[in-house]
């Protein structure tokens, strides 16, 4: 079951009150939580920097997981990153998800029938998160990467998945957010998001047009799982009949909620 944040919060907290090996366990999961898409790369200064340790302490942990193969150091420059210990748990969990394994079949289709880009992706942590990307062959790359995250509030994923929260729960993720502004297209205003996070509810799907990248398009629907709780979104981008996805809206969205509604049938939402 997905956490929120603020269960995640208290196991965190609740963790780090003990002593000992634990408490270095701890620490060296706050040192793995450093590296991320914008900062794949880190020499040890950077991480003191970043958790509450002292340098010595980050030197020592670093080096530990550096033996057992969770970091990797480049001698030359100094810089740490994720090590293949890590590509190794991330590809067992991924091939172990069952709505990967259930969606990504899906996903293959539509882009040989449509030349679709198309995705899966999760919250986690107050963003979505790619759990499976198809490339469009008729479209420029769009450098989605599986385990890479974006914002709820200008992605069409974003907004079906926001949609399945209450209206206290979306605000309070703004809070926490904000709604950084990427183009001059994207939503700002907690009272527009909101106009089309009713629109979605209403309609079953959702829409970005250059919120997040300019000349991006992408139309998503949401995904169930056997109880009929929105556990994913699964959208399309790129070109569809050879324009844009915007001037085909209402098919594009069709074949969207189609395909999703038949990967959550095979997740037992009936």
């Amino acid at each position: 079951m997905q956490k929120d944040r603020g269960e995640i919060e208290m196991v965190s907290s609740a963790a780090k009150e003990t002593t000992g090996l634990t408490l270095s366990l701890c620490k060296a999961f706050d040192i793995l939580s450093c590296f991320t898409p914008e900062t794949p790369a880190l020499r040890v200064t950077d991480i003191t920097k970043r958790v509450d340790m002292t340098q010595s302490n980050v030197s020592r942990l670093v080096a530990t997981m550096t033996a057992y193969g969770y970091l990797e150091k480049d001698e030359d420059s100094g810089y740490y990153q994720l090590g293949k210990q890590i590509i190794t748990l991330s590809s067992i969990a991924l091939n172990h998800s069952e709505l990967r394994k259930q969606a990504l079949p899906e996903l293959f289709l539509l882009e040989q029938q449509f030349g679709v880009g198309a995705n899966l992706a999760v919250l986690y942590d107050d963003s979505m998160y790619y759990l499976a990307h198809v490339d469009s062959r008729t479209s420029p790359r769009m450098y989605t990467m599986v385990g890479y995250s974006n914002p709820l509030h200008c992605t069409a994923i974003g907004k079906v998945l926001l949609a399945a929260m209450t209206n206290d729960e979306i605000m309070d993720i703004i809070g926490r957010k904000g709604m950084k502004a990427y183009t001059y297209n994207t939503i700002t205003s907690p009272e527009v998001l909101m106009e089309q996070i009713d629109r979605c509810r209403r309609l079953g799907y959702s829409t970005e047009y250059g919120e997040h990248a300019l000349g991006s398009a992408c139309v998503a629907a949401p995904i169930r799982d056997r109880t009929g709780k929105v556990i994913a979104g699964l959208s399309l981008s790129g070109k569809f009949r050879g324009s844009s996805i915007q001037e085909h809206e209402e098919e594009v969205s069709s074949i969207a909620m189609e395909s999703a509604a038949l990967i959550s049938n095979k997740l037992g939402c009936l």
